[in-house]
């Protein structure tokens, strides 16, 4: 049994958590659809005067009961989403200690506590992850996107909208190529930490015959050692993020300009209203 269908297994537990959880994240997603919209014609209708006090005043209470719809739905798949992924990983981590309780001596003797000890927490928590903030960015990153795209090509413009997706393919390009890097660096300070965790176990296990060999020195220097691997490690993996986040910005600072300047251009010429540009860039946003 592969670890992802034993994984699957706990999901399918909550699996109406999971349900509830995606239709609140639909919801919100769709409502939001309507904010920039609504928006860009109270736009147009003040520029062009078209709008009395009455009208804009049910275009701002719709606004607030829309935005009241979208705090009570990120309330919601908060509530589903993170609470199935924290139960989930509560079950874990219950059901595979209670299978080490089981094990045999040779099982201890064989596989090193410390990287026992590094499953039950820092794996467990990128299991949580994974099955939790994870899955909202799967959605979001998919669902929402395709929704956002045909409302800017629907409401606004279509050559305007090329544009800004143009930067995209950037991104899912970048993001195959640096997320193996950040995978394989991930993995290597996994094994760090697990080296580590296993020293400070055999020290604490072993501390009356390190005393009388008179081996303390010896040891302090080892376990020097073995957190300045463990750091260079972790230093290796946040050098990586902390150039890809700032490149991953510039990506999209670099869209928001393309659409602003031949946006406004646009709405220079008059082929875009002006309320149809600022819905546009809140599209973007």
């Amino acid at each position: 049994m592969t670890s992802f269908t034993f994984i699957l297994q706990y999901v399918k537990k909550h699996k109406l958590k999971y349900f509830f959880g995606i239709l609140t994240l639909f919801v919100v997603d769709f409502a939001g659809l309507f904010i920039p919209r609504l928006t860009g014609e109270i736009t147009d209708g003040l520029t062009t005067h078209s709008l009395d006090w009455s009208k804009v005043k049910s275009y701002l209470i719709f606004i607030f009961l829309t935005g009241s719809i979208i705090a009570l739905g990120r309330f919601l798949w908060r509530y589903f989403l993170f609470g199935a992924s924290r139960s989930i990983e509560k079950e874990l981590r219950n059901d595979m200690f209670a299978h080490l309780e089981k094990m045999s001596v040779e099982y201890y003797n064989e596989h090193k506590t410390g990287d026992l000890m590094t499953r039950f927490t820092s794996d467990l928590n990128a299991i949580r992850m994974a099955i939790g903030p994870a899955v909202i960015c799967v959605f979001d990153a998919s669902v929402m996107t395709v929704m956002v795209i045909f409302q800017m090509m629907r409401y606004v413009n279509i050559k305007l909208t090329l544009i800004a997706i143009i930067p995209m393919f950037l991104i899912c390009l970048g993001d195959l190529y640096y997320g193996k890097l950040i995978h394989a660096r991930y993995l290597r300070r996994q094994e760090a930490l697990s080296d580590l965790t296993d020293f400070v176990q055999e020290s604490f296990s072993g501390v009356r015959v390190i005393k009388a060999f008179v081996r303390e020195r010896s040891q302090i220097r080892d376990f020097a050692r073995a957190n300045t691997t463990a750091m260079n490690y972790n230093l290796n993996m946040a050098k990586l993020i902390s150039f890809v986040m700032p490149l991953l910005d510039v990506v999209i600072g670099l869209s928001s300009l393309a659409t602003l300047l031949y946006g406004g251009y646009l709405a220079l010429i008059g082929e875009i209203t002006l309320g149809r540009f600022v819905a546009f860039n809140q599209y973007i946003n």
